[in-house]
């Protein structure tokens, strides 16, 4: 079964991860891994490995995890939250620095965004590799 994935659109209708990738202006090579593993994911589902899908301490809350050079990509995303058990949607894209989250409020963002889509299901679109 592969997994649809989707992701957070900005009141603009932006979506997230296009965003953050800019916002970042991450390399080709990270833009590669961010795409690689988000395939990954649309497979695998859950049963990703833990090393590359990880809880985040909040519920419904969870990190993709992306090595890259000198930078440790998380992109945030929860199970559905529409249908929990067919899709993941990317929430905020996050940077790793000394085991910590960049933006520091990244968690609490990311539930603010998932509970957006709750109430409003336009506020997603599945979601296509930035680059």
């Amino acid at each position: 079964m592969t997994w649809t994935i989707y992701e957070f659109l900005n009141i603009r209708g932006q979506g997230i991860i296009e965003i953050w990738v800019q916002e970042e202006r991450l390399q080709k090579a990270a833009i590669a891994q961010l795409n690689l593993k988000i395939d990954l994911l649309e497979q695998s589902g859950p049963d990703l490995s833990p090393k590359l899908l990880a809880g985040t301490g909040k519920r419904h809350i969870y990190k993709l995890r992306i090595h890259v050079p000198k930078m440790q990509l998380r992109p945030l995303l929860c199970r559905g939250p529409i249908a929990p058990h067919e899709e993941f949607t990317f929430l905020l894209g996050a940077i790793e620095r000394n085991r910590r989250l960049e933006p520091a409020n990244a968690l609490t963002v990311a539930e603010t965004k998932r509970q957006t889509i709750l109430a409003d299901q336009h506020r997603r679109r599945r979601h296509e590799h930035p680059f």
